[in-house]
């Protein structure tokens, strides 16, 4: 059986979109299916079984490709081959794949609405819009299907291993509108990360073009010499034993932005193994004390990408006003940020909204970035 062809991304689509499909692992019409995206080529076969069923034990991911039971393009293997780039893997055995947070509650959280916009809360593990089958779940056919009158468009992507805000437009003459705005960098975006080591208080400016690197694994890397012109500005907000929680505002909109540029400065996300972060957070590394017990295994207090669309600021096409849309921390975030909290000892911080708007190094004004020239990426 062939590869089925890679689909290409919508028209309307911008270039970063088209790579935002292209370094996602795609599912096909069911979980035993499953298409080789540019994040996983060259990965041998069990390190691609054991990145697409994180909960299956190991012996049984070895099992399946020792009895056969995995094919490759129709042929079965018996060896842990590269994979290439399109090759569909499927296994012929009883698959049981996590469901994504978010999906089973059909209902999108939507943070705000007027005329021309609704902006929404989305979960980790949700893609934003379709991946390759229309049976995966998805933010936007979610909300369709909740408003199904509603002349509902995509403006925007998140990474679907992050949470937070996601706009979306009511009607073309809305996208076109919010789109517009994203270009011209008026739209504000706000990010709060969980990120290894220690990074400072004082607002800094990252200037570091960014390019798609196409090795064993593909992924954005930053290319001073070239590249497209990317920008974040980031700054510590709490310190932990080891970690650092961080505010990030992507000026521009690069694929994968704040997690090259974080990775650029030696300070890799949690959850963020594409760009050599830790796969999860456990307690027994930041409890030097921890002691779990006797015949149970330790769970960890975070087995997800850390990295959250705190908070988008926009002007509404339908009324000219500017809109402020937040979307509250995970609970799953919340209880690794309080766990940090007690290990490092230090006051437990809930009020991330007041944390967030503290302006640290500010000359002026409540923005805490306002002393940065943002200029021309």
């Amino acid at each position: 059986m062939a590869a089925r062809p890679f689909k290409r991304p919508d028209p309307d689509e911008d270039d970063d979109d088209a790579r935002r499909e292209a370094l996602s692992t795609s599912e096909d019409e069911s979980p035993n299916r499953l298409v080789v995206g540019l994040d996983c080529r060259s990965m041998n076969l069990y390190r691609f079984l054991r990145v697409r069923f994180p909960r299956m034990p190991h012996g049984e991911l070895r099992r399946w490709i020792g009895e056969q039971l995995v094919r490759v393009n129709g042929t079965p293997v018996t060896d842990s081959r590269p994979l290439r780039f399109g090759d569909l893997v499927e296994v012929d055995a009883e698959v049981t794949r996590p469901v994504a947070r978010g999906t089973r509650a059909l209902r999108p959280e939507v943070i705000h609405r007027d005329a021309s916009l609704i902006a929404v809360a989305k979960p980790s593990g949700l893609a934003t819009a379709g991946e390759r089958s229309a049976r995966v779940p998805h933010l936007l056919g979610l909300l369709r299907r909740a408003a199904p009158d509603a002349p509902v468009k995509l403006v925007h992507r998140i990474d679907k291993s992050a949470s937070g805000v996601v706009l979306f437009a009511l009607g073309t003459e809305a996208k076109r509108a919010l789109q517009a705005e994203f270009a011209a960098r008026r739209a504000v975006k706000d990010y709060v990360a969980l990120v290894s080591g220690h990074v400072e208080d004082a607002p800094q400016r990252i200037d570091a073009p960014l390019t798609l690197r196409r090795g064993r694994i593909a992924k954005m890397v930053a290319t001073p010499d070239r590249g497209k012109p990317a920008v974040t500005l980031v700054r510590g907000l709490l310190r932990f034993r080891g970690y650092t929680l961080v505010h990030a505002r992507p000026v521009t909109g690069r694929t994968h932005q704040i997690r090259a540029h974080l990775r650029h400065l030696g300070h890799s996300l949690v959850g963020d193994a594409l760009y050599d972060g830790e796969e999860q957070l456990w307690l027994s590394r930041i409890k030097l004390d921890y002691r779990h017990a006797r015949g149970e295994r330790e769970r960890p207090l975070l087995d997800r990408l850390a990295l959250h669309a705190f908070r988008l600021r926009i002007t509404s096409p339908a009324t000219g006003e500017a809109v402020t849309c937040v979307a509250p921390l995970p609970r799953e975030l919340r209880s690794a940020l309080r766990q940090l909290q007690k290990a490092a000892g230090t006051r437990i911080v809930n009020d991330f909204d007041a944390l967030l708007a503290d302006p640290i190094g500010a000359r002026a004004g409540g923005d805490p970035f306002c002393a940065i020239p943002v200029g021309s990426p």
